[in-house]
């Protein structure tokens, strides 16, 4: 790297090229593949969640409609109507401060919390 670099100037590698060019296009990439990958995580969920909704309403006779209501009333538990899950706080058993649910442990005293739920870790 150019002295100039180091002192605040734009840095170049030995062939000339400029380092926050070259970094910047590393990360745009990096970035790319990871929207990619994430892509096909949803797709992947989106249909086993149908599969399963498949299988349920088959089996067992539940409707569109009641499917409906429960994601409304699972959306609602943190007090919004906005298609989002955001984890319940919770206090600390030993330390008594808040600690969210998607921590395994309290972030201020290191207490390993109780897990317990079949969604521990997924809810962000």
């Amino acid at each position: 790297m150019a002295l100039q670099g180091l002192l605040g100037g734009r840095a170049n590698w030995r062939d000339g090229s400029e380092v926050g060019e070259e970094l910047g296009a590393r990360r745009t990439e990096y970035l790319a593949d990871r929207v990619a990958e994430l892509e096909q995580r949803v797709d992947r969920l989106a249909l086993l969640s149908m599969a399963l909704w498949t299988l349920v309403k088959k089996h067992e006779g539940w409707t569109d409609e009641e499917l409906i209501q429960q994601v409304t009333a699972l959306d609602l538990q943190d007090g919004d109507l906005d298609g989002h899950v955001r984890p319940a706080v919770t206090e600390c058993p030993q330390c008594h401060r808040p600690v969210s649910q998607r921590h395994r442990k309290c972030l201020y005293c290191e207490y390993e919390l109780q897990g317990g739920g079949a969604f521990d870790g997924v809810t962000r």
